[in-house]
């Protein structure tokens, strides 16, 4: 009998078998409501079981029970019919499903299918107002039963509608795939009705489903394509941003005249500058081309290099001062840095000042503090409306200071996106304070360092 069933039903299940390996290959996708398309598979597996069990009791497969009489060939054979015209219309259904938000939807498009099964379910106690099993084993139907293939054509112009509808700014050309469902649904749905054509509901069924799962995948592949690359064009216009916030022409400038200067008067200082110049630039390009932590004690290595730039330009008194109690830590690569130069630029006085760079552990956080003791101007990133703070009135000071804006602004994001940091400043009359706070992930990190 298994042998038998596999035979007459070999197209179905050979197109089941394709759907559910397909599904199986497309996993790592997850494609939204594919749970329904397991389902439907489900159905469709029952619904041959019951064709065949139809088929079987007209004597129209090869295997044929001895044991059964003529009435007990009638009551199979009202169950299956009675099974299969209830089951239809919910794998139609389930396709709309998916695409169709809002669960008081879902309930209104059930209702068609439930209406149906309400007509059918008496047929399988007796009741012949839709269809019956006559005595000699005929099928017999009032214009009732009808509703089965009206329910199913309404849900299949509904797919099409709400299809094309739903996916109406993707590529329309996918727009022939759900059409080619709608003619094979319709012409098999009318064969059917007419007893022009019966025996291939199932199979077409099955490929009617197959093929809207690949008319899914390819809108879903199409619109993960399409926020890769708008992923990589944000990627790279934050890039571009980072490097114009970076690199500062009016520092870079700044820092060549020094060195021009250095070199007629102090030739070992002006050699050291160079180096600390060349460290300046490879950090910063080194950040955009990548957005990996570092170590805290090259991070420091970063804020080196750009002091000791600033400290080559002598109008201006700067005392650094460190306080380093805690180094054995990962940071954003250049997230001390702009908070530094924000302190040198804007946090101290033109007569010059102190600024303390300080890193301890608080509440299992890694804290990296930078105090200054002047009385500037700060630039904390943006304010509530995104525009930038305390921006002098100075063409070249109002560059500056919103490139400086966007770097401070640009270091908030990048800690709370590579290790859930963040950036607390705290500007008063007498000096600034800002922390960089990480948390403490690793537990082997915590005790080491408890």
């Amino acid at each position: 009998m298994i042998a038998d069933y596999l035979i007459t039903n070999y197209i179905t299940l050979i197109i089941l078998v394709v759907l559910a390996a397909t599904m199986f290959t497309n996993r790592g996708l997850s494609i939204p409501s594919s749970k329904y398309f397991n389902i439907a598979v489900i159905l469709i597996f029952i619904i041959s079981i019951f064709e065949y069990l139809d088929a079987m009791t007209q004597g129209l497969t090869r295997y044929m029970p001895e044991a059964l009489d003529l009435n007990d060939l009638i009551y199979i054979r009202l169950i299956a019919d009675t099974a299969m015209y209830i089951i239809r219309p919910f794998i139609i259904l389930l396709e709309i499903i998916i695409i169709l938000p809002g669960r008081r939807n879902h309930i209104l498009f059930t209702i068609p299918a439930v209406i149906n099964a309400l007509l059918f379910v008496p047929a399988a106690f007796g009741a012949r107002f839709v269809f019956w099993i006559d005595e000699k084993n005929r099928w017999q139907a009032t214009p009732l039963s009808d509703s089965v293939y009206i329910v199913q054509l309404i849900y299949v112009l509904s797919l099409f509608v709400l299809s094309i509808h739903h996916f109406k700014k993707k590529n329309l050309n996918l727009s022939i795939i759900i059409s080619t469902i709608v003619i094979l649904s319709f012409s098999i749905a009318f064969l059917e009705s007419r007893d022009i054509l019966s025996g291939f509901v199932t199979p077409v069924t099955s490929l009617c489903v197959l093929t809207y799962y690949i008319y899914l995948t390819s809108i879903y592949k199409q619109e993960l394509y399409e926020q890769m690359l708008e992923k990589e064009k944000q990627i790279t216009d934050d890039r571009m941003e980072l490097l114009r916030s970076r690199i500062q022409p009016h520092f870079i400038y700044n820092s060549v005249n020094i060195i021009r200067t250095l070199i007629r008067t102090d030739k070992e200082r002006a050699i050291e500058t160079i180096d600390d110049f060349s460290d300046y630039l490879k950090a910063h390009f080194r950040n955009i081309e990548s957005d990996d932590m570092i170590s805290f004690e090259a991070e420091i290595d970063n804020v080196k290099a750009f002091l000791s730039l600033a400290e080559a330009d002598r109008t201006r008194d700067i005392n650094i001062v460190y306080d380093l109690r805690e180094t054995d830590f990962r940071i954003p690569q250049l997230s001390l840095e702009p908070i530094v130069e924000n302190a040198v630029r804007h946090g101290i006085d033109e007569d010059g000042g102190t600024i303390t760079i300080s890193s301890f552990r608080k509440d299992n956080c890694f804290v990296i503090r930078t105090v200054d003791s002047g009385k500037g101007t700060h630039i904390t990133g943006s304010d509530q409306t995104g525009e930038a703070k305390n921006i002098t009135s100075s063409n070249t000071a109002k560059n500056e200071s919103g490139r400086l804006a966007i770097g401070i602004s640009n270091t908030r994001k990048r800690l709370e996106l590579l290790c859930d940091g963040r950036l607390e400043v705290n500007i008063t009359p007498n000096g600034t304070t800002a922390d960089i706070i990480i948390p403490v992930k690793d537990s082997k990190d915590t005790k080491q360092h408890s």
